[in-house]
């Protein structure tokens, strides 16, 4: 095992991303013999693209993960071991397409109590006074802990709508998280954030724009697990943080989800066994692809509406983020920054259902 100190930083973000990258590449050129299980098809109704696509684009970030451990990057190896479960139960649906969302929720929950365990994590209340008895006790803490992460991996996986969407909002939190963490000195946190960044870029390449490649639910829950932990550890591993900043990084995918739970739970005939089109970034699509700008391109440039909506998505997460960077420390001030995020988000969704 190297050790990461032997490593700067170009040559750690190097390896991340060029080994994701080639694990990418191996994946489309070898497509022909494993297509038949590891294709995605254009039926569903978020499904917006033309031809099939690999969705195991997972298996490139798990490759990353594993560099990681033999170049002794920290965490990594923990990481590694803690997401099997999810990672397993993910890429098992994206080649079957028989996985139950139960069973992967079990899974996404049994990861998260494994990363718990291995990790030591503890949800803290960092500059939240009012929560601090609720988070002193040991047990209310660590269920609140393992939901967190189990929900960040679902959250990921509802958002993965869009070419660059997923991965691009994962980048921008892992470089968010990574930043404050350097800010406070907590380099072995901005080491792993940096190593995961890079591995994450490796894949963002083949993805955006023309989405060659998918993560699938594998890579989803992957990369939802692995943000989970960073935003528990940057509290928890810096106590002049407030929590609510960790909250701030992942506030669009979170959001996302509890909204579209509340949605479909007061639609007694929604089935959330099944994927719809009211998210957010499919409300940001549909509005693309009907604005006179884009009429000129024909169906076989899908693409391109595709894109665009992705990187418009992705301005809540550099939002929110730049916000957390800004009043890191300021419980008042993130809390502001948090309510500003969902009017936002609701005011857009409001316009956009009406034009």
């Amino acid at each position: 095992m190297m050790p990461i100190l032997e490593l700067n930083h170009f040559a750690l973000f190097l390896f991340g991303f060029l080994s994701v990258l080639l694990t990418c590449i191996l994946i489309l050129l070898s497509q022909k013999w494993h297509s038949a299980y590891s294709h995605d098809t254009d039926e569903g109704p978020q499904k917006i693209h033309l031809r099939s696509v690999p969705r195991i684009g997972g298996i490139g970030l798990l490759c990353g993960l594993f560099i990681g451990l033999f170049l002794g990057v920290p965490f990594a190896g923990n990481l590694v071991i803690g997401i099997l479960p999810t990672f397993i139960a993910g890429i098992s649906e994206d080649i079957s397409k028989k996985i139950t969302p139960r069973l992967r929720l079990s899974a996404s929950i049994a990861s998260a109590i494994l990363l718990v365990w291995l990790l030591s994590l503890q949800l803290s209340a960092n500059g939240i006074p009012f929560l601090y008895p609720l988070f002193s006790i040991p047990i209310f803490s660590m269920v609140i802990t393992i939901l967190s992460i189990a929900l960040m991996a679902q959250s990921m996986n509802i958002i993965d709508g869009l070419n660059g969407l997923s991965i691009g909002s994962s980048l921008i939190m892992t470089a968010a998280i990574g930043s404050i963490a350097y800010m406070h000195g907590d380099i072995a946190l901005a080491q792993f954030s940096l190593f995961f960044f890079a591995c994450l870029a490796g894949i963002y390449v083949i993805n955006f724009p023309r989405g060659l490649l998918f993560v699938g639910d594998g890579g989803a829950y992957l990369m939802g697990s692995v943000i989970g932990v960073l935003a528990i550890l940057l509290a928890e591993r810096n106590s002049s943080i407030s929590s609510f900043a960790s909250l701030l990084i992942v506030s669009y995918p979170i959001y996302e989800t509890l909204r579209s739970f509340i949605r479909r739970t007061i639609d007694k005939n929604s089935d959330f066994s099944i994927a719809d089109d009211q998210h957010f970034h499919s409300i940001i699509y549909r509005y693309i692809v009907k604005s006179r700008l884009l009429s000129r391109f024909n169906s076989e440039k899908l693409w391109i509406p595709n894109a665009l909506s992705g990187i418009s998505c992705c301005l809540l997460p550099v939002l929110s983020s730049c916000f957390a960077i800004l009043f890191q420390t300021s419980m008042p001030a993130l809390l502001i920054c948090l309510v500003i995020i969902i009017v936002l988000y609701e005011g857009i969704v409001k316009i956009l259902a009406k034009a």
